[in-house]
């Protein structure tokens, strides 16, 4: 049976498919929060414990999916991830405390990180790095219909057949993946490395890493970066929802703005890297986040009181935010070919892990206003800007940084 060819349009739809089965485990179920706290007579951060979990979850599980994929390859480690993600996805439908889906939740996350890991190892073994860049934006535009689709199905699907039914909607999706893996996906890690699980091995590849400047600066600036986006997809719903009174049938709308904006950044974001260089394109990336973050809380200090002046500054930020997540992924693995697995699952770490705790604060300080969520944004957008200038050099890949 033929196989995909890796610069086939099916080929990255289908790393894509991968990548989107986490915020789209993430996204659709955004609408259902209002619902969850009142099934489960749960707080609301508690119910913002259940994506915080996910998210650290991904993080952390990450540094053991690299080495595993270093070791073993691509392809029977993302079969086995999602193989769990969608058993732990049938835990979430029969879940009867909130206690019960935060553990589903978190072992939903130990499988879905196999589909974020593998892609972006895939295309590093398979491409050079401003290809690398390329093929990762492309990835973010094609996997940037999944949050702008999934609030708005998740809320009807929600008010239609119960919160439960949300989880069944990615369960399908990773059962096709893992057909389509099955039948139609080659291996593309050819030299195995049988050291590669050895805890020393495991220790010096990430002691390694973190050692270089380069890996550093381009994975905490996206980490920053992504710390804006989590803000908002964790603190919109109560924001949006509770605040402004924006039912959830028509929150996912308002959601998909901000996708569309990320999809426009992922698309401005190659453009900018073909004709002034990657890091000119990051720097640019860094200083639109903060430009939204920035007019989101000057709208908020004014007393402007709508759904608007939260929504449209975020979608500015989104653009800045979906010009520098696939560049600085791409940067990150760049100089590391034998360890890419490694190098993706330590970037990702890094992203995931700071942005849980920082969902986590925005729900533990709402305060019936949008302030907490505010703050967040154009704290991570301003930091991103500020750690990239400070940790990549000026001129380390092109002239234009």
């Amino acid at each position: 049976m033929k196989s995909l060819h890796p610069s086939s349009v099916l080929f990255t739809l289908y790393l894509a498919s991968a990548v989107a089965l986490g915020p789209l485990s993430t996204d659709m179920y955004l609408p259902t929060f209002p619902s969850l706290a009142e099934f489960f007579s749960a707080s609301a951060a508690e119910v913002q414990l259940t994506l915080s979990v996910f998210s650290f979850g991904i993080g952390v599980c990450q540094l053991i999916y690299g080495p595993l994929t270093d070791r073993f390859g691509r392809r029977p480690v993302i079969l086995l991830g999602l193989s769990i993600f969608i058993i732990a996805s049938a835990g979430c439908v029969v879940a009867d405390t909130i206690e019960q889906l935060i553990l589903f939740r978190f072992l939903q996350a130990l499988g879905v990180c196999a589909g974020l890991v593998v892609p972006r190892a895939m295309v590093r073994d398979l491409f050079a790095r401003e290809q690398a860049a390329t093929q990762l934006s492309r990835m973010g535009t094609i996997m940037g219909l999944a949050p702008a689709v999934a609030p708005v199905l998740g809320g009807y699907v929600a008010a239609l057949y119960g919160w439960q039914a949300v989880f069944i909607v990615p369960a399908l999706v990773a059962l096709i993946i893992v057909l389509v893996t099955m039948l139609f996906v080659d291996e593309s890690h050819q030299n195995l490395n049988r050291n590669a699980l050895h805890p020393g091995h495991i220790i010096r590849n990430y002691a390694a890493l973190l050692r270089s400047r380069e890996f550093l600066g381009y994975s905490l600036t996206g980490g920053f970066a992504f710390g804006a986006l989590f803000s908002f997809i964790s603190g919109s719903p109560l924001v949006l929802i509770n605040v402004y009174g924006v039912a959830p049938e028509v929150f996912g709308y308002y959601f998909a703005a901000m996708v569309l904006g990320y999809m426009t950044g992922t698309l401005l974001g190659p453009y900018f890297t073909k004709r002034k260089g990657l890091n000119a394109s990051i720097w640019i990336g860094t200083l639109i986040i903060a430009a939204g973050g920035l007019l989101m809380t000057l709208t908020a200090w004014s007393g402007v009181g709508t759904e608007f002046s939260v929504v449209i500054p975020m979608v500015l930020a989104a653009v800045g935010i979906g010009m520098v997540l696939p560049q600085t992924q791409a940067g990150a693995m760049a100089p590391f070919p034998t360890m890419a697995g490694s190098a993706s699952a330590l970037s990702g770490f890094i992203m995931l892990g700071f942005s849980a705790l920082l969902g986590y604060i925005v729900a533990a300080f709402y305060d019936g206003t949008q302030y907490s969520l505010v703050y967040a944004i154009v704290l991570t957008g301003c930091l991103s800007a500020i750690v990239f200038r400070l940790l990549i050099r000026k001129g380390s890949h092109d002239e234009a940084a």
